[in-house]
């Protein structure tokens, strides 16, 4: 039997493998592509292990070898030590050998392929020379005799089924090949591992350096030292969460936003001196960049103060220059949140958001500023970028509070699901068909406070589930908590009793439904959802006795949280042109107020409770006589959106720290606020809701719960 020492020195492609010095000598290859010449003019050293794993694979070659048999011989059988060292060995390995393959080779560009649920195998012939392949020179010479003799028998046995396998070959060559992309196996990386939500990564050019978002700054992260500590680059004074590099990876482009002054700049960070250079003003610290592909120019999100809504602007990158609007300006039915420039420089991906449950995908001609919709009827878009061929657009969506990933061809306009769960704000590696994005997994349960507690301590979870159930209403006269579950695969009305039990779905509309909110009575339930374009959403009504649905006539496409009047005769909803009623009866709504309102309720029969979507506090009008309306609660005091309720003694409300939450109770009859119970940071979701059921004192919220925030490296067959 031939065999091959363990210590033989190979070559792969010209690269000589060196095991006893653990080394690789590039200076024998030979290279086409100009870019990676200065591979092959040196020596490096890697981890002894990664060498003799590299050996083992080349002294099976062609074999296919099993993770199994490479964990029993390199780590002696560890499996917990070695299943995590493996992938980290192979991933090593292509880095250094990956150059060596020729760009137009059917293996994918990789030198060792991952064969699934099965091993590794080398994919370029091994070189050895005939002293290390058997202990015995002698042994050799008889091997290779019989392989001549034959070689020489089966030549001529063959030669009339080879003209036959020539045909048969160039018609299968293809599934082949679909088979062979259908081996690779999907490998997902994790490059952080810190508390926090980690958003918007993005990979410098030459593929060393990891930008992210957390908090409210941005970190560097080495990729070449994964166990450093990553970086802080920004300072408490101002707020950022999404960065882009320059194309010389020397620099950042960031909107940075002063956290005393509110005041946003488009800024530049030069990474070898830290020093920060303010290019335009900009909307937020979280709003959409691009750097387009010549590095001439930026594309991003912000709002000029001549116009009344944000949009695209193009920002050229030389002096004195302003940015341009390139988007809707007047009248739009529509709000520009994220951007993408192909990497052709033809087209600019928009997501454009329809009301506040719907969005959908744009492409753009750049030279033409002609315009196509790709998408329909989707929810959250979460991020997108294109392929490296320019053919193909990735985009996370959250449906129904789980968030995916997907593979578009802007040709065809077909979908196809990528399959991987928490897939948020995808990047490309630069140069690369992996891309690194934010998994970011995110739960909602209804929780309570019992009130009566002498000292309160913490909220329950209403039921324990594996779906998400959010935005509580308790009816009195049902005695029942009306909220929203996914548990169905998509946002559905359901409701329970007090205790969580005796649980009824109310809708089956299989699509987004939101903010249901009971009429006084317990007869009806109003919420949102799309209408029938998914341009925008429309106010439902749902008859409990019948189960039939209504919508209420509006000429309106975008209506905020639903709620109802004390003689469930109307509905009152915010819309662009301020707070409205909308009759049950399809007549025309009439205007409570021209000012938007972000949630109101009623609190008898002649007063509302609201609170504004530009300024804080809670706040009061007479019906009779809108006009004359004042500030309940100071907006010193009260700066919630939607997590509170009024009861007969006073509000239930939720305050917002840096670094905790409040719930506080404001007293009708002293004007003083009271703390209840302080929670963690992101117990309670900006976009929740509280209600009260007084016969049990309990205040309902939507808890929300993070179990993955952190990025993640993805390898995957469909983006090959």
């Amino acid at each position: 039997m031939i065999e091959i020492k363990k210590e033989a020195v190979f070559t792969l492609a010209g690269c000589v493998i060196t095991p006893s010095d653990n080394s690789l000598n590039f200076k024998g290859c030979s290279l086409n592509n100009e870019e990676m010449q200065d591979l092959c003019s040196g020596k490096i050293s890697l981890q002894p292990k990664f060498i003799e794993l590299l050996s083992y694979l080349a002294r099976k070659y062609p074999k296919v070898v099993t993770r199994e048999e490479l964990i029993e011989n390199i780590w002696e059988g560890n499996v917990y030590v070695g299943t995590k060292a493996l992938t980290n060995a192979i991933w090593h390995l292509r880095k250094h050998l990956n150059p060596l393959v020729s760009q137009d080779n059917d293996s994918g560009t990789t030198t060792i392929e991952t064969v699934r649920k099965t091993g590794y195998r080398l994919l370029i012939e091994p070189e050895f020379s005939p002293a290390d392949l058997v202990s015995h020179p002698e042994v050799l010479e008889i091997e290779q005799a019989k392989v001549k003799e034959l070689s020489g028998k089966l030549q001529r046995g063959f030669i009339g089924l080879v003209i036959l396998f020539v045909i048969l070959a160039s018609g299968v060559f293809f599934h082949l090949h679909q088979d062979s992309k259908r081996l690779i196996q999907t490998e997902q990386t994790r490059l952080t591992r810190g508390a926090g939500a980690e958003l918007y990564p993005a990979v410098s050019p030459d593929g060393r350096w990891l930008v992210y978002g957390k908090g409210a700054n941005l970190y560097l992260k080495d990729l070449h030292n994964p166990t450093n500590t990553p970086k802080r680059l920004t300072t408490n004074e101002t707020r950022e969460k999404r960065a882009i590099w320059t194309l010389d990876g020397r620099s950042l482009l960031y909107p940075s936003e002063d956290r005393e002054s509110g005041e946003c700049h488009l800024s530049q960070i030069m990474l070898d001196s830290h020093e920060v250079v303010h290019l335009a003003p900009c909307f937020s610290d979280t709003s959409a960049l691009e750097l387009s592909p010549d590095g001439s120019s930026i594309i991003y999100i912000w709002k000029d103060k001549l116009v009344e809504y944000s949009g695209l602007y193009e920002l050229k990158l030389s002096l004195d220059a302003y940015p341009v609007r390139i988007s809707c300006d007047k009248e739009c039915a529509y709000r520009d949140r994220d951007v993408a420039f192909s990497p052709d420089g033809r087209w600019i991906a928009i997501s454009r958001r329809f009301g506040n449950i719907s969005e959908d995908i744009f492409i753009r001609n750049r030279a033409s500023g002609d315009e196509f919709r790709i998408t329909q009827g989707l929810e959250d878009i979460r991020g997108l970028t294109w392929h490296p061929d320019s053919d193909r657009l990735v985009f996370s969506t959250e449906n129904s509070g789980v968030r995916a990933g997907y593979m578009i061809d802007i040709g065809s306009k077909k979908i196809t699901n990528l399959d991987v769960v928490g897939f948020s704000y995808p990047r490309f590696v630069p140069g690369s068909t992996a891309l690194v994005f934010s998994k970011y997994i995110k739960d909602f349960e209804i929780a309570y406070l019992e009130l009566d507690q002498v000292i309160p301590t913490t909220i329950f979870p209403l039921s324990n589930s594996e779906f998400s159930y959010r935005n509580p209403d308790y009816s009195i006269i049902k005695k029942r908590i009306v909220y929203v579950s996914n548990e169905t695969g998509h946002n559905e009305i359901w409701s329970s009793d007090i205790e969580g039990r005796n649980r009824k779905q109310h809708t089956d509309l299989k699509r987004r439904v939101a903010y249901p909110s009971w009429s006084h009575d317990g007869t009806k339930l109003a919420f949102l959802a799309p209408d029938d374009k998914n341009e925008g959403n429309k106010i439902h009504i749902l008859e409990l006795a019948t189960g039939g649905i209504s919508i209420l006539a509006s000429q309106y496409q975008d209506h905020r949280r639903p709620s109802w009047d004390l003689d469930d005769k109307q509905v009152f909803s915010s819309t662009y042109d301020g707070l409205l009623a909308f009759s049950l009866t399809n007549s025309r709504p009439t205007m409570v107020t021209p000012i938007e309102v972000r949630l109101a309720k009623v609190l008898n029969d002649s007063q509302l409770v609201f609170t504004k979507t530009n300024e804080s506090g809670l706040w009061i009008l007479d019906l009779n006589r809108p006009e004359k309306m004042k500030v309940l609660i100071s907006g010193d005091i009260f700066d919630e959106n939607y997590n509170w309720v009024v009861t007969k003694k006073g509000v239930y409300f939720r305050e917002l720290h840096s670094g905790y939450q409040l719930i506080n109770f404001w007293s009708f009859n002293t004007n003083l606020t009271t703390p209840i119970l302080k929670l963690p940071a992101s117990s309670l979701t900006s976009f929740g809701a509280m209600s009260y059921i007084p016969s049990k004192r309990r205040l309902l919220m939507t808890l929300s719960e993070y179990s993955k925030r952190d990025v993640i490296m993805l390898k995957h067959k469909l983006l090959l």
